[in-house]
């Protein structure tokens, strides 16, 4: 049986939309319990949103699972007000935001990693352990959270990405795990192109062992963006609900940026 102490109702997760300004809804019962929810596939534009989602839902005492396929609108935030009013380090210590984008060797990439993680997860509650199969652990109540750190995605983070599932196999959906790396690793040799294309060559396979890939944004340490899947806890589910909305915008100012010839990663 699954351990649903943290588990969100159908009208929760609306809500959460809502909140974020995404025009979509689970179309079940409001308190209906989710009890897992997988992101098979997702395309996210300036005005909408669609997404086909894996759900499992406790009905009544019965597990049912169900593909979802929804589409809606999306409400932007102006550019000159802060992005939902949404603070994400609003439980914790901010960490300053740096003078630059690029990270002089992977030591350095993986240290601001470190940092900004364990900023995240300790402003949501979460206490710092040791664990010898996970480069961060983090436990909040019975739940714990195994984190890898790779500076780029390579066959280094490849093989961190297969360790992190195997974890999964080994301890089950009471956990969540995850690779964390840079939202942008242009200044260690990977491009934009390069990074997204091996994303998008494992999301299947990460997606559907519940392992997420979050990417620091390279200026602010407080945003970290999620190009998998969500964590289960319904703080950090409510934070990457924003941060992935914010993710276009900056990776369209990326975009533009290296188009012009820019040296700068654009906060985001």
């Amino acid at each position: 049986m699954k351990d649903l102490s943290g588990a969100m109702t159908v009208a929760d997760v609306n809500r959460a939309f809502r909140d974020r300004g995404l025009g979509i809804e689970l179309p079940y019962p409001a308190d209906w319990i989710v009890v897992d929810v997988q992101i098979l596939e997702k395309k996210d534009t300036t005005r909408s949103v669609k997404v086909l989602l894996a759900v499992e839902l406790l009905r009544e005492g019965r597990l049912l699972r169900d593909l979802c396929f929804l589409e809606g609108e999306v409400v932007r935030p102006k550019r000159n007000e802060k992005a939902d009013g949404f603070d994400p380090a609003a439980a914790g210590q901010r960490l300053p935001i740096r003078n630059r984008a690029d990270f002089r060797d992977e030591g350095e990439a993986i240290a601001y990693l470190r940092e900004a993680f364990v900023s995240l997860l300790g402003g949501y509650g979460y206490r710092i352990e040791e664990h010898e199969e996970a480069d961060l652990y983090a436990t909040l109540d019975s739940r714990g959270f195994f984190v890898c750190f790779a500076a780029k995605c390579d066959s280094l983070a490849a093989d961190k990405a297969e360790h992190l599932i195997d974890l999964r196999k080994k301890y089950k959906h009471l956990n969540d795990y995850g690779l964390v790396v840079p939202a942008f690793q242009e200044s260690l040799g990977v491009s934009l192109s390069e990074q997204e294309a091996w994303i998008m060559g494992r999301v299947d396979r990460l997606s559907m062992h519940r392992v997420g890939v979050y990417g620091v944004d390279n200026s602010d340490p407080n945003r970290i963006y999620p190009f998998t899947v969500y964590p289960q806890v319904r703080g950090l589910l409510r934070y990457f609900v924003a941060t992935s909305r914010q993710w276009q915008d900056v990776r369209s100012q990326y975009v533009l940026s290296r188009g012009r010839g820019a040296g700068r990663v654009p906060a985001g």
